[in-house]
């Protein structure tokens, strides 16, 4: 192990830096400029002393500072309490405290345009910005905290839903479709562990949605940086992950008791998921396919303004299917092996059936020809490394070997998964996905994004048509049914 660090160090940020900057051998890795991140009993003994230490870091004054409270509409309660109130009531004992509140009219708060410029100019002028609440919402009050140039950003998580917390990306809606763009560093996150072990059951399972992205993203990270087209694939983040996953068999159980250690050991786990991804300055270590499938779902709704669901919720089932493309891939390998020469990477080949594939969703053409012109950002990328693809798929089985070796297989996912009580398969989401659009998107999540994934290996092999797709799914249910123990 070339980090010697362990879960416990989350509450040494500047042990985890100096570990990661010993190990940055490509030099890529970002400094971790974040002051700490602690998992407490209760956040709201300790949050005058927090917001004090890091004005004062700033030379701003430590009482009557101007602070800004972001929120949602979204009731949180501690110990049956109103928990934002409590904040707010709790930093009006020392400041002046502004409360805003961001409501776009949906069931979840959107991180679209408008709300973050909503954001970004309600907290013009602000020392400090204390935001409490979703992934989301942390993901708006870092942007908002770095278009407004507010000094101070502290974070209390009241769930352990996501793993944004802690990092310095925020993903956003650009013209209708997800992207993840750099924001900034909070100075603080303070994750309530008595407010996240009294969460609703979902968000928690959601939580455990999340972490399956550890067990099948490195496989797409893998596969992109041997085809030559990301070349910030690092081993040391993924110890930095196993680190994460540490005792994941045993407190996995009782996440969905509402066991307050458990919950302590999930938030941990997704906090330090965050820094790995914050540090290692690529979303690619914990994003892949699975991710993919998750925003795809979130564009529908939020082009059809139908409830969105949760994103980790999503990503557990992702994460099944990502797992079983790479299987059925390999199926498919050994049945037809892929010729590199015969595969067309002309954008002229692809455009128009990709703007054709989001006519329904939406007529106007705008979605489709976002996702075009990324596409067409990725192809370009793989041609000019396509060279790498003979040597790729002659040594297909050495790489086969290496893949397997950073991810878990399908059905492995699938029982973690349902020892949290997770959802697991498309119909087990709230709101439910209906089969066809979940169909639709593993067949055209590949084009929303420049990153290259396993669904792109499939496509461009010809093998997520209608029946690949179908090959895929009935895949999927096969391993649900195992660990459901209905087979």
């Amino acid at each position: 192990m070339l980090l010697d660090l362990t879960i416990a160090d989350l509450a040494d940020l500047p042990r985890i830096d100096s570990a990661l900057k010993k190990n940055d051998h490509l030099n890529q890795f970002a400094d971790l400029a974040m002051g700490e991140v602690q998992v407490h009993d209760n956040v709201l003994e300790i949050l005058h002393e927090v917001v004090s230490r890091y004005l004062l870091k700033e030379g701003l004054p430590t009482e009557n500072a101007k602070i800004s409270l972001l929120v949602d509409p979204v009731l949180i309660k501690r110990a049956g309490e109103d928990l934002k109130t409590q904040i707010q009531e709790l930093l009006l004992e020392k400041h002046f405290v502004t409360r805003v509140t961001l409501d776009d009219g949906h069931d979840v708060l959107h991180a679209e345009a408008q709300i973050l410029e909503e954001a970004a100019l309600a907290v013009i002028g602000s020392d400090c910005i204390v935001s409490v609440g979703s992934g989301t919402l942390s993901d708006i009050a870092k942007v908002a905290a770095k278009r407004s140039n507010v000094p101070v950003h502290i974070i209390v998580q009241t769930a352990a839903s996501v793993d944004g917390f802690t990092d310095n990306f925020s993903v956003i809606l650009q013209n209708g479709v997800k992207k993840t763009v750099l924001s900034r560093w909070p100075e603080a996150v303070l994750a309530d562990v008595r407010t996240i072990a009294e969460a609703p059951a979902h968000l928690t399972a959601a939580g455990m949605g999340e972490m399956m992205s550890m067990f099948c993203a490195p496989g797409d990270w893998y596969l992109a940086s041997q085809l030559g087209v990301d070349h910030t694939f690092t081993p040391v983040l993924l110890e930095l992950l196993l680190i994460c996953g540490d005792g994941i068999e045993d407190w996995s159980k009782g996440l969905a008791s509402g066991d307050q250690e458990n919950a302590r050991a999930l938030a941990t786990a997704l906090d330090l998921r965050g820094i790995v991804t914050g540090c290692g300055g690529t979303t690619a270590t914990l994003s892949g396919m699975e991710h993919l499938f998750s925003h795809m779902l979130d564009m529908v709704a939020s082009e059809k303004h139908t409830k969105m669901g949760l994103h980790g919720a999503q990503v557990g089932v992702g994460s099944i299917i990502r797992a079983v493309a790479w299987e059925v891939f390999c199926e498919r390998m050994d049945e037809t092996p892929v010729d590199p020469s015969k595969i067309d990477l002309s954008p002229d080949a692809h455009t128009q059936a990709i703007s054709d594939a989001f006519l329904d969703l939406d007529p106007s053409g705008a979605i489709g020809r976002e996702c075009a012109s990324r596409y067409v950002t990725k192809l370009n990328a793989v041609s000019k490394a396509w060279s790498n693809a003979g040597s790729f798929f002659a040594e297909w089985n050495i790489h086969k070997a290496r893949h397997d070796e950073l991810v878990c297989n399908s059905q492995k996912i699938a029982d973690y998964l349902t020892r949290a009580k997770a959802p697991l398969r498309f119909d087990d989401l709230d709101p439910s996905t209906p089969e066809d659009l979940t169909c639709w998107v593993v067949g055209n999540c590949q084009f929303m994004r420049e990153r290259l994934t396993i669904a792109d290996l499939l496509y461009l092999a010809g093998w997520l048509d209608d029946e690949g797709v179908s090959r895929i799914m009935r895949r999927v249910d096969e391993v649900i049914l195992k660990a459901r123990g209905k087979s």
